[in-house]
């Protein structure tokens, strides 16, 4: 669930060209600070006078926008920048010989990280603050199973590269800084974590990301819409046998369910290892399409056949009123009296059940049975969905630091 972002943090700054804000200096003293703490800079030797000792790197991600979220191919993009701070024991200076200037700007002419015009602030006592800005971009796995009422975890990891724990302290204070991130209109950051481990004798630090989709226009357009194609295929057991309309009827609303599936497969990833809950709820609705057209097919094929003939099966006809017990007895006792009866009764011609009549008591059945199928199927729908949006969200990270190291410089940016 995450991808690496190589972040190669202790790159020395190099090819330095400089700024100041010191108005007292003139610009010979300031080519000779340059000169004399910039000139044959070695990046290839960490900034430390001891360099048995590790180098300390504190970092703190600052997100401002998510650019994209692109579920369908997985790509998750973050602008931001990051706070780095570390001591340079190698680029310090004394202020009052070089005019009270008390600090310069500088830039990392590699743009490893963030772009090659990222400016630096160096200090006279070596402190340096740099901000990196830029687009990060990683490979998240989508989990679609809640769609649209999902959450996906994405992850940028960060680590020094060609650096170990002996030579190199990498750390991340307190949590992400969300003071300056500007709304998404599809997504909502619920959360953030950042966590610091060690693998490959290095430290990685995990900026953790918790997006919730924000529902609302996919409920409006899309699950709504199709509860009410939902619907209106249970009517296609209430259009009369004879009117004409109702294969029409039964065919265009399959083909509605179609389009409803080339919407949904062009937003959801294919490779999910997950099946949508959304999307078997589709594949219900379809079947339950098919089933009606294939019945109306062969509806009309049985009426234009069969259908004035009288039908055997008898389970819909309606009969005459049961006789009861007393009746019964009743009648057998003038069993003898009606025999003599001179005038005999004249029997009531019945009525003859056709297949017509059979399929149109089929159709009232049909159509209780899909909408109680239909009912049934939507509730436990919502239910899951809701369920799962509804859970507690994790408890907030405490916001200690991950590392307690000694300070080194007490100035302050």
């Amino acid at each position: 669930m995450k991808m690496s972002v190589l972040c190669a943090i202790l790159v020395p700054l190099l090819a330095m060209v400089g700024l100041t804000h010191q108005m007292d200096a003139d610009i010979q003293t300031m080519k000779q600070l340059y000169k004399n703490t910039l000139d044959g800079y070695d990046t290839r030797i960490r900034p430390i006078n001891n360099q048995s000792a590790a180098v300390f790197i504190n970092t703190k991600f600052t997100p401002q926008s998510l650019l994209e979220f692109d579920t369908s191919e997985q790509k998750f993009s973050m602008l931001g920048y990051f706070k780095i701070n570390w001591v340079d024991e190698v680029v310090r200076w004394d202020p009052t010989t070089f005019g009270e200037t008390k600090e310069i700007k500088a830039y990392d002419g590699h743009g490893v990280v963030g772009t090659s015009t990222d400016l630096a602030k160096v200090l006279h006592n070596g402190f340096v603050h740099w901000e990196p800005e830029g687009i990060y971009s990683v490979v998240c796995n989508v989990d679609i199973q809640y769609y649209p009422f999902d959450e996906q975890v994405c992850v940028i990891t960060y680590y020094v590269s060609d650096e170990t724990i002996r030579t190199v302290v990498l750390d991340h204070y307190l949590n992400v800084d969300m003071s300056e991130y500007s709304e998404n209109s599809a997504w909502t950051i619920a959360s953030t974590r950042r966590s610091r481990y060690l693998m490959y004798n290095t430290y990685h630090i995990d900026i953790e990301f918790r997006l919730q989709r924000r529902a609302n226009f996919t409920t409006f357009t899309l699950i709504m819409p199709l509860l009410m194609l939902a619907f209106l295929n249970i009517c296609i057991f209430l259009v009369p046998i004879g009117s004409g309309e109702k294969g029409s009827f039964s065919i265009t609303i399959f083909l509605s369910y179609g389009i409803f599936v080339t919407i949904i497969s062009d937003t959801l990833p294919h490779n999910s290892l997950q099946v949508s809950f959304f999307v078997l709820f589709i594949v219900i609705l379809l079947i339950l399409s098919v089933i009606s057209v294939f019945y109306t097919i062969i509806q009309a094929k049985i009426v234009a056949a069969v259908g004035d003939k009288e039908c055997p099966w008898t389970i819909f006809k309606p009969g005459r009123r049961a006789k009861g017990p007393d009746e019964v007895e009743r009648i057998k006792d003038n069993k003898e009296k009606e025999a003599f009866e001179t005038l005999p009764e004249q029997e009531e011609e019945e009525e003859v059940y056709t297949w017509s009549m059979f399929l149109e008591k089929l159709d009232i059945v049909l159509f209780v049975l899909f909408f109680i199928v239909i009912i049934t199927t939507t509730a436990v729908f919502f239910w899951m969905l809701l369920r799962h949006a509804s859970r507690d969200n994790p408890e907030p990270e405490d916001p200690s630091p991950t590392l307690a190291y000694p300070t080194t410089t007490t100035a302050t940016m």
